[in-house]
């Protein structure tokens, strides 16, 4: 989900949208006509493998867990800044098939995930709620003192941290408490933890963060208002805009690999196998997950 201008279309669009009927099974990506290419044969490129049927309302996040191979699918199943409980917790195979088309449910808008010491956590408007993996109905709930629309989350050494796009603050919770670690992150989204590293995505670009919030470097000062963050290695990324955009980033560098937003197809918090090197895109108002084969240059 993306920053505040497109807020106000959201608020226009009707956001209740219930799952369609229709086989759960994966069909050939029939949307890749539509999809422009925006790369040459040499540079990096996004190769279509599989699209789901319409069964996740509003998905804004699909999260890869490597521990059971499987995806988690967060479906706002309704309007992203409302209270209205409506929201749940899919889970799918990497194929594409169903495990449990509502794993989770009485939640309100769920966004950004991930797993830290085998519990799923997620953003919903102004709390993060934690899950057992074991147990779907091992609930524990953190509000987050004046958040406004808490968004994404990733794993640090000893705890969570938890992005507020509205309000541009860092947020940390470590043992049942959160900390704001930073408040002038403006249109701060994405984030990622890897190889002891924070990156995020805001309006001024792609981040270098400490664990104190810091920012250390401007990485790449071209994919601004970004969503999806994967990191790759080497100061290499993968990065998507909600409006229907995903890039590479090499660095300084960046290239636009699929462009969706004529087609008015969102690509939202994308997700990442890295044995396969398979992509995956949660499709938002299409109520489609997409997945793709990432081809390095």
């Amino acid at each position: 989900m993306r920053s505040l201008k497109y807020l106000g279309v959201l608020g226009l669009l009707a956001f209740c949208q219930a799952c369609n009927s229709g086989s759960s099974t994966n069909k050939e990506t029939e949307g890749a006509s539509s999809e422009k290419e925006a790369t040459e044969e040499s540079g990096p490129k996004l190769d279509a493998l599989w699209e789901t049927d319409a069964w996740y309302p509003t998905n804004e996040s699909v999260f890869y867990y490597q521990g059971q191979d499987v995806l988690y699918v967060s479906c706002i199943a309704g309007n992203p800044t409302e209270k209205d409980g409506k929201g749940h917790i899919a889970r799918i195979a990497t194929d594409g098939s169903i495990i449990d088309s509502v794993w989770a449910s009485g939640f309100h808008a769920p966004k950004g995930m991930c797993v830290f010491q085998g519990r799923l956590y997620f953003s919903d408007i102004d709390r993060v709620v934690s899950i057992s993996l074991a147990n779907p109905e091992d609930r524990l709930f953190y509000p987050v003192g004046g958040a406004q629309f808490l968004n994404d989350l990733c794993p640090g050494q000893r705890g969570v941290f938890i992005s507020d796009m509205n309000t541009g603050k860092l947020h940390y919770l470590e043992s049942g408490i959160v900390h704001t670690i930073n408040e002038s992150l403006s249109g701060l989204n994405g984030l990622a933890y890897h190889e002891n590293q924070l990156y995020a995505l805001s309006n001024q670009g792609l981040l270098k963060l400490s664990d104190g919030g810091e920012v250390l470097e401007v990485i790449n000062s071209e994919v601004t208002g970004g969503d999806g963050l994967v990191p790759l290695g080497n100061n290499q990324f993968l990065a998507s805009r909600w409006q229907g955009e995903i890039w590479f980033v090499d660095g300084s560098k960046a290239t636009k690999m699929l462009d969706t937003k004529e087609a008015n197809i969102q690509t939202a918090d994308i997700g990442f196998k890295p044995s396969t090197s398979t992509l995956y895109v949660p499709r938002f108002f299409a109520n489609r997950v997409s997945a793709f084969t990432f081809i390095k240059p």
